[in-house]
């Protein structure tokens, strides 16, 4: 019996050590709990209580009050903790805890001294089973709307140790009245010794059920963080495709109404079932808006052109599925992936791919049928419909049906036919949808007067665009094509070099890169002139000081109002971005 007393409290002084451990690693905890430190309180007074009683059988004397004391003082500190998951009730002073625990050590060596091993287990249980009953029912008192199946668990791991607390107490009474008599736990016999093994052993099962409700509020607290962050971060991109998209407000509302009705009718059908998922569709929705966000790229001239392209014109034009892309992909980078989720890699998708085509005749990558992802596919008819039912200082609009003939004209060739299919079912509630959306005359005309000009409209986007460039949390420059002198900077990239922004615009390219990198630099403007774009590079900057940071850069060549060539870069900063 001894043997088994020995290696059963090292067993449970390691474990509840374990837990204790993790306890201590959650600092969130503190500020969700008037008494956070009673939980880890629990958890060493237990492994104390293990220590106590192995000494024990060495050393009656103290060892013995420690090991019953600290027993009792842990399921207290569980009392408590589980007390103070309501903001509503008392604290108890931590400090009076501490005293009332060195008061009770001291009681409880008089009475190890003077009263019955009998007595002292009546008193131990007693206590125990009082405060497991206590720890219950303010669970029971807890909301039932904030309970979860963890509660329940902890709720069991109550009943079953106060039901072995109980039965040690009728086998103690039955030990009575059959004439036997022990003095410490060591000469138990094997049936109450194991009684009183189980009656400790309990415990984990409480500390386990804590435990698993600390970690799932935890990870519903970051499950909420993230969804605020990704929500904030989706405002904000949103805020910079609505600024510099020549739509309406009411096209980004239409357009994701119709893809939601597309995609719901596509998954009823069982078409493309796997991939069109309840979760994929809302994030499909959620990042529709951002389709054209390319456009941040765009020069005024060309956006806001009232006529046709020309054609030199409609090639910059379609350089916004690119632009989409790599503005989407350097937030993406500058965000845990946990924060980021499935959202931005769907906008990615959509960005990207909605002007691909069935036939492989869209752009910019020339995709074909199933190689589209099926987000830009449907993306692609809801845009079309939208454009075409929607007037437009280019072009008037057309009637419902003339824009249903269109769309089913152009399935197998511009549509994925699937989509087109669904389309033909859902074509009522896309009128719906267009007549309840309908664009607000002000949206089409500038805000402060109806003319038939677009001036006012380019003056308020620029602004916007112009603050959204200064705040953008990735670095972004404009650099003249020809001279390599930078033109245009925002914030971030000069917090990452450490200029002012006086200073900054003194400079080329060619100050803040090291000189190691010129046949990477010369390779880079060969590829920019071939193909319009460059990246993602990988090299160096020098900051102010004379020191490097290692960042990643794309590029795109761009045209202002005079016909000057930029190149507009978007700069991360490799040092910076999170791991993950």
């Amino acid at each position: 019996m001894e043997l088994f007393n020995f290696v059963f409290y090292i067993s449970m002084a390691v474990v509840t050590l374990v837990i204790f451990l993790g306890a201590i690693s959650h600092k969130e905890f503190r500020s969700q709990y008037q008494d956070h430190r009673y939980w880890p309180a629990a958890l060493i007074l237990m492994a104390l209580s293990c220590f106590g009683f192995i000494m024990a059988g060495l050393q009656p004397f103290f060892f013995l009050s420690l090991g019953n004391t600290s027993l009792i003082f842990s399921s207290l500190a569980i009392f408590l903790f589980i007390k103070s998951w309501d903001p509503a009730n008392n604290r108890f002073p931590y400090r009076n805890f501490w005293i009332a625990f060195v008061v009770l050590l001291v009681a409880y060596e008089f009475l190890r001294i003077y009263a019955s091993f009998n007595t002292r287990v009546y008193f131990v249980a007693s206590v125990l089973g009082i405060l497991s009953l206590l720890g219950l029912v303010e669970l029971f008192l807890i909301p039932k709307g904030e309970q979860t199946r963890q509660h329940l668990v902890l709720k069991i791991a109550f009943c079953i140790h106060l039901a072995i607390v109980a039965i040690r107490v009728f086998g103690i009474t039955l030990g009575i009245s059959g004439g036997t008599s022990v003095s410490t736990i060591y000469q138990e016999g094997a049936l109450t010794g194991m009684l009183r093994a189980l009656g400790v052993a309990s415990n984990l099962l409480v500390y386990l059920g804590i435990s698993n409700i600390l970690l799932e509020r935890a990870w519903r607290k970051e499950e909420k963080k993230s969804a605020n962050n990704e929500l904030r971060m989706l405002s904000s991109l949103n805020a910079l495709a609505h600024a510099r998209d020549n739509e309406t407000g009411a096209h980004i509302i239409r357009t994701k109404a119709y893809v939601r009705r597309l995609a719901t009718r596509m998954r009823s059908l069982g078409v493309y079932a796997d991939e069109l998922t309840v979760h994929t569709i809302e994030k499909m929705c959620q990042a529709a808006p951002l389709h054209d966000i390319g456009k941040v790229g765009i020069p005024d001239s060309i956006l806001y052109k009232k006529g046709g392209l020309t054609k030199e014109e409609w090639g910059v034009m379609k350089t916004h599925t690119l632009i989409g892309e790599t503005v989407l992909s350097s937030t993406m980078s500058q965000f845990p992936e946990e924060d980021v989720g499935d959202v931005v890699s769907v906008a990615i998708q959509i960005a990207d791919g909605h002007h691909e085509q069935w036939d492989g005749s869209g752009y910019p990558r020339g995709l074909s049928g199933q190689a589209i992802p099926i987000s830009a596919r449907i993306m692609s008819l809801a845009d079309m419909y939208d454009a075409l039912i929607s007037e437009r200082v280019y072009k008037k609009e057309w009637t419902h049906d003339q824009a249903v003939a269109e769309i089913i004209s152009k399935k197998g060739t511009h549509f994925d036919p699937a989509v087109v299919e669904a389309f033909v079912l859902e074509q009522d509630h896309f009128k719906e949808i267009a007549q309840k959306h309908k664009d607000d005359v002000t949206d089409l005309a500038p805000s402060y007067q109806m003319v038939d000009t677009v001036e006012q409209k380019l003056r308020n986007s620029e602004e916007r665009f112009k603050f959204l460039f200064k705040y953008s949390p990735i670095g972004m420059a404009m650099v003249d094509h020809t001279t390599g002198d930078f033109v245009e900077v925002n914030d971030a990239l000069l917090e990452y070099t450490q200029y002012t922004k006086e200073e900054f615009l003194k400079l080329s390219f060619w100050d803040i890169t090291p000189k190691e990198y010129e046949q990477q630099e010369q390779e880079q403007i060969e590829t920019l002139n071939k193909t319009g774009s460059f990246g993602p590079n990988y090299k160096e900057y020098i900051r102010k000081d004379g020191t490097r940071f290692p960042i990643s850069i794309r590029g795109f060549i761009l045209a202002d109002e005079d016909g000057r060539k930029l190149v507009w870069g978007v700069i991360e900063d490799l040092s910076k971005q999170v791991v993950k």
